[in-house]
């Protein structure tokens, strides 16, 4: 797990959370879920992954149609995956790499 890379992550989701909490109840309501994570992140004190099912925000994301705004939707995706501790794994890496195959042929 990449403590760093978690933390920055955590302060760039804060940063897009604060945007969107006056234009959209959900993302205050994302917010209240998450800001422990969020704060503990930036503190530096998640230090082994945390399992997927431990982490609020995915039904929100999806039922109240957040994924619409783009650098929300990232910013989100970036903390989730810095918090299980896949982005190293080989899986990633490959999936990381089509992803970015597909995009390159758009």
């Amino acid at each position: 797990m990449d403590i760093l890379a978690l933390k920055n992550s955590a302060i760039e989701l804060r940063k897009t959370l604060e945007i969107y909490k006056e234009k959209e109840p959900a993302v205050l309501d994302l917010h209240d879920h998450l800001e422990q994570l969020i704060a503990a992140a930036e503190r530096g004190e998640i230090t082994t992954p945390v399992e997927p099912r431990d982490i609020p925000g995915s039904k929100i994301m999806d039922e109240s149609n957040l994924r619409k705004y783009q650098d929300l939707s990232e910013a989100y995706s970036t903390f989730y995956i810095e918090l299980i501790g896949v982005r190293g794994s080989e899986s990633y890496k490959m999936m990381e790499d089509m992803i970015k195959e597909a995009r390159s042929q758009k």
